[in-house]
């Protein structure tokens, strides 16, 4: 079919450490931001195995960078753009929302049912907003990263990603005021 596999040359133990170093720190975030940002939409593992593939595939780049966890979210990011973007193209792109179940054991069973409806109203709220606007909020609340750092990651000014947030924010004051 095509010709020769190129060979790639195996990891280095120092690379293969920082390697499992930045999967177990990276990853729970990565997944928790695609998770967040694109809901039931995209498998979120998925992504994230693909994400690290990718890095390995390029490693020098990524043992280069000087965040690699900005690197890897990049990556990551890109890739949920690619597949929203084919999902469109193909006329399947839904809205569901996992939802989250109730854990009746707890000692407060009311309170947790409470809880569980007001983070279900957030949920709903947050995927109501623009991705622009979306992407923002869940780069900080799933990741925790400064917005700073969010401006970089999006290739954004600084004021421009502020606004989005503000703009996030106010819209979630009036949608979850309507709801509870």
């Amino acid at each position: 079919m095509g010709g020769p596999v190129p060979s790639r040359r195996p990891l280095n133990p120092t690379q293969r450490a920082a390697l499992e170093a930045l999967i177990q720190d990276c990853a729970p975030r990565l997944v928790a931001y695609v998770r967040h940002l694109h809901s039931a939409r995209i498998d979120a593992e998925e992504v994230v195995a693909e994400t690290f593939c990718r890095a390995v595939a390029n490693c020098q780049k990524l043992f280069r960078a000087d965040r690699p966890d900005l690197y890897l979210l990049r990556i990551a990011r890109n890739l949920c753009h690619d597949h929203l973007r084919r999902l469109e193209s193909a006329g399947g792109v839904t809205a569901g929302l996992p939802a989250g179940l109730v854990n009746l054991t707890t000692a407060d069973p009311p309170g947790e049912l409470l809880r569980t409806e007001r983070d279900a109203v957030l949920r709903a709220a947050v995927a109501e907003l623009p991705l622009e606007q979306r992407e923002v909020v869940i780069l900080r609340l799933s990741t925790g990263l400064k917005f700073e750092e969010i401006a970089a990651l999006l290739e954004l000014p600084l004021g421009t990603v502020l606004w989005r947030m503000h703009a996030a924010l106010k819209a979630l004051r009036e949608r979850i005021e309507v709801r509870l």
